[in-house]
């Protein structure tokens, strides 16, 4: 019996390693530079909002400092999902506030 090696077959596999290590790292390269383009994108249309009167900012429950603050976020964020946090935020303390006031004409 004979037993015959391929040697070809396993340069092959290995030659390929490094290719496909490329692709991941490029792959990669790509995905962080869509997230930065997207967060800059969102930056900008953030700071469109400073552009309104302190009244519909009240009416969106947001205020320019809310706005200057979510800007301050790192770059590679997006500033509107702080913004959004803070709102929420808000909307729950509003919340509480309500429940206690009530508690409190119950009392």
């Amino acid at each position: 019996m004979t037993l015959i090696l391929d040697h070809a077959s396993s340069r092959r596999a290995s030659a390929s390693r490094p290719v496909h290590e490329a692709f991941r790292l490029a792959g990669a390269l790509f995905r962080r530079l869509g997230a930065l383009i997207a967060a800059e994108i969102d930056r900008r249309q953030t700071m469109q909002l400073l552009e309104f009167d302190a009244r519909a900012l009240r009416d969106m429950g947001i205020s320019h400092a809310d706005v200057e603050g979510a800007l301050l976020t790192p770059i590679d964020r997006k500033p509107s999902y702080t913004l959004a946090a803070r709102r929420a935020e808000a909307r729950r303390a509003e919340r509480e506030q309500a429940l206690e006031a009530a508690a409190a004409l119950r009392d």
